[in-house]
């Protein structure tokens, strides 16, 4: 009988202390609070003949806060370090406008177009147009020193990892510029005196330009990041909840985007 209840006490001991898991995974709502700059300048100068040389304009605005999900392995098994496996997937919306000039009875006048993306290019939304997305997909391997706590069931960790990058071409003056140098049919159209309807060859620019995004390569590289967080695991019960906060450098992405402190908020299955 005393066996029994001084196994019992310690099972209840290890239990209500546990704050550990040997494997977990799960998923989260990510929070990047990076900014992305805006952007203006001059894509393209159309030759309008004996009416004078004009230029398209191209203004991107700034934007705010990244968010998405993401989804965690993690190993509490080793002696002395963690091991964290992450995948997010954050982003925002943008707005670009395109100053276009055309031919009108009265010569030359600017028609200033938003870029929207529709139901046929790429990254739009369910239904109708939609601004432009900018994100990031990153994948981050940790490694983690845990502070025991006694008594209660949660884990406090920091540590450091690697990380790949990979972003989403921005619309901006640089990238209109790229996709105009390459598209002679457009601005003939668009310079064309006898074009009856030069307002629909502007818009027609717009039309290619949220399309192009298909065939342009996401921006990559490797880069590093800081994690301090902590996980909760309830005694006995196979579950966990998790929070992190990061701060990532390098990388490579956009150089338009200033990264920021990012927040992980998720739970999973912990055995």
């Amino acid at each position: 009988m005393r066996k029994i209840l001084t196994f019992a006490v310690a099972f209840a001991l290890f239990a209500t202390t546990q704050a550990f898991a040997i494997i977990g995974v799960g998923a989260h709502y990510v929070m990047n609070t990076g900014s992305l700059k805006s952007d203006a300048g001059n894509a393209y100068t159309v030759d309008f003949g004996a009416l004078g040389e004009q230029s398209i304009g191209v203004r991107q605005e700034k934007a705010d806060g990244l968010k998405g999900i993401g989804f965690k392995l993690w190993i509490d098994l080793l002696p002395l370090v963690d091991i964290e496996g992450t995948l997010n997937i954050a982003a925002t919306r943008y707005q670009t406008f395109l100053d276009i000039p055309t031919i009108t009875a009265n010569g030359i006048e600017s028609e200033e177009i938003e870029i929207k993306y529709t139901p046929d290019a790429p990254y739009n939304m369910i239904f109708g147009n939609a601004s432009p997305i900018f994100g990031i997909v990153n994948g981050d391997l940790s490694i983690t020193y845990p502070f025991e706590l006694p008594v209660v069931p949660i884990r406090p960790y920091i540590g450091a990892g690697v990380s790949y990058f990979a972003s989403i071409p921005l619309v901006n003056a640089s990238f209109t510029k790229k996709m105009l140098e390459s598209s002679d049919g457009l601005i003939d159209a668009l310079s064309d005196p006898t074009n009856p309807d030069n307002a629909a060859a502007a818009s027609e620019i717009g039309s290619v330009l949220a399309k192009t995004l298909k065939d342009e390569s996401y921006t990559t590289g490797i880069g590093g990041h800081a994690i301090i967080g902590f996980r909760i695991k309830p005694p006995i019960i196979p579950l966990a909840v998790y929070t992190n906060g990061k701060y990532y450098f390098g990388g490579n992405t956009n150089s338009q985007f200033t990264q920021g402190f990012v927040l992980e908020v998720g739970g999973g299955f912990a055995l």
